[in-house]
Parts: C-alpha cells; structure tokens; sequence
C-alpha cells in the first residue's frame, strides 16, 4: 500500500466513518433515546438553537455515563444537550457542520482530521490512559509484544485508533509491520480471536479485552508501550465555537469533568444512571456486563498512580502525540501546529 493510498483511507475513516472514539459494546444491547430524532437528550429544559450539544460517537452506552451522570446530577446548564451520533454519521460530521458544538472524540483522531483541513480543537481531557492494547487468549505463547513476530495481527484496517496503537506497539517491539502479518478483519476481533483466526488483535481495554472475557474466554492485554504517545477520547471542539463560546464551553467541559469524578468514584451509579438510556440493563446480567466495563473505563479516565487530574490534557501530551503521528506517515497533511489544536480549557 502507498503512502498517499494510506493516507486517504485514514482521511476517510477518521472523518467519514460511521465508527467512533468508543465502540459500544458488542453485548447486543438496545438502545434508546428520551428524546425524539436523532439521539438527543436533553440534559435540562428543551435546547433552542442557542443551546450546546455534546455528541457522542455511536449508541448509548456506559462509556459514556460519565456525562449521563452529570446531566442526571444537574451538573450542565439547561440548555445542554446530550446527542448520540446515528449508525452512518462521521465522528466529526455534526460538528463541522454546527449541529454540535462539543463532541466525545480522541483527540488523535482529531489531529489526524485537523491536518487533513477540518477545524478541530481539543479542549478537555477524557482518558488519561491509552485504550488501545494488543490483545492474546490467556493460554497463548505470546507473552511480550516481541512474540508477535511471525504472528497474525487482526484489526478493524488500517485506519483509526487500533491502527495508530499497532504502530506504536511494533515502535516497542522494534518491530516493522512486514515482521507479522495484519489482517483487516473490520470489527470482528472477538470471533476472530476465539475462532482462532488470528494469534493476537488490537482492540480496547475497556470494550474488546472485556467482551471476550465475559463471553467466556479468558485473555491477557499486552500494553503497547510504557508511555503512549498517543490521547485517546477527549472533548473536541472547532475553533469558531471556542472564539465564541469560550465561557459556555468552559463550563461544560467543567460538568463533564464532574461527572467523569463521579463515574470513577461510583461504578455502580454509573450503570444506574445508563439504564435510562439503555434498556437491556433492566436485566442483571447486562447490568453486571455495564458495570465490568465502567471499572475498565474508569481505569483509563483515573489511571491508579497517576499524577494527571481528572479531565485534563496536557500541551505536552498533545505535542508529542503530533510528532509520532507525523514521524509515521500518519497524517493526511501536513502537522497541525499545537496551539492550533490545543486549547485546554480546564
């Protein structure tokens, strides 16, 4: 594959695609919606078209209960809205347009969609840790990420979060990816790996490495580096909303924040506040499957023995995500500068 066909798959996935920053989890649970059209939910009163949405890529889900509990809670002024991105909508589609002004995204992605044109700027912090690791059945003989030489990779394509943590995992390794073989095998990567298709996938801590546990087989995630340089899902904006809205902004990146604090210090409230926008979780066993995967998230959102604060994003962070995106031929254009799409608000 050439640089410049790469490069356009990148563009299309991270801009176009209908996949998000979180997946939800492959459960098979159903979800639904407190308000009419296209996943909204109102956090307070009814929003005009001066309110501020915050979208979140895919269906309800308890990765995202940290914002469903600071709606539940009051935390967001009334005229905050929560929306929840349809099966076919872009992880920065409603944004660029202007139909959300805040959106739940990582902010790799963003950076990746930044230097290809899109106006993007990441203004809060998420998770602290990286989710994307390699993932291995408890029994095999892979044990360091060295092992996967000669091994089958699987991975959604080359594109995306899993894509960028492989090239950091084979960075670790001293790896090259002509040292395995990788298989695009879209999101598959349970049946993939318990079928025994592949040696090893990339997926996510909080959603794959958890599933496939609790669908009764046991697996070891291998972490893809010591330090990532790489941030994951974070609040995402566009530079014309920041310039106006800075304020607004601030204080629901702020609320956020709460109930990010709340989600960590709470799994089970967490799952409480997602039963109304999910309803499987009336069911016990769905429910104990949510609350496995909030204490997975609230891993990456609180990492145990980390300095960062809750909700936080760091210049530093952000610059050296830019660099190794770049040095990989990663991006679709030339790197964005950092104040460019770095804007911390809290």
């Amino acid at each position: 594959m050439t640089t410049l066909s790469r490069r356009h798959l990148i563009h299309l996935a991270t801009v176009a695609s209908a996949t998000g920053v979180l997946a939800a989890c492959s459960s098979g649970t159903a979800a639904r919606s407190r308000a009419s059209g296209a996943s909204g939910v109102a956090a307070g009163k009814d929003a005009g078209s001066s309110g501020l949405t915050i979208g979140m890529s895919y269906t309800p889900n308890v990765q995202f209960a940290p914002f469903y509990m600071a709606a539940h809670q009051g935390r967001y002024a009334e005229s905050v809205t929560l929306r929840h991105h349809g099966a076919q909508e872009g992880l920065f589609d409603a944004l660029l347009a202007g139909t959300e002004q805040l959106v739940v995204a990582g902010a790799d992605e963003a950076v990746v969609a930044a230097s290809g044109g899109a106006g993007l700027v990441v203004v809060g912090g998420y998770y602290q840790a990286y989710p994307g690791c390699v993932i291995v059945p408890e029994d095999s003989q892979i044990s360091s990420l060295a092992d996967l030489a000669g091994r089958t990779v699987g991975l959604p394509g080359r594109f995306g979060e899993n894509w960028f943590a492989l090239q950091v995992a084979l960075d670790s390794a001293g790896l090259s990816e002509s040292d395995l073989e990788v298989q695009e095998i879209g999101y598959t990567q349970q049946a993939a790996l318990v079928t025994g298709k592949v040696d090893a996938i990339v997926g996510f801590s909080n959603n794959d490495a958890v599933q496939i546990s609790l669908a009764g087989t046991p697996v070891r995630t291998l972490a893809v580096a010591e330090e990532v340089p790489l941030v994951g899902a974070s609040l995402v904006t566009t530079p014309e909303v920041l310039g106006a809205r800075r304020e607004e902004l601030a204080a629901a990146v702020a609320a956020s924040v709460s109930g990010m604090e709340s989600f960590v210090a709470d799994p089970d409230g967490a799952v409480e506040a997602t039963k109304a926008y999910v309803s499987d979780l009336v069911d016990a066993d769905q429910a104990a499957n949510a609350r496995a995967v909030a204490v997975a998230t609230a891993e990456l959102v609180a990492p145990a023995g980390s300095s960062t604060s809750t909700g936080s994003v760091s210049d530093e962070q952000v610059a050296a995500m830019i660099a190794f995106l770049d040095d990989h031929d990663l991006l679709t254009g030339a790197a964005p500068s950092l104040r460019s799409v770095c804007d911390p608000l809290v």
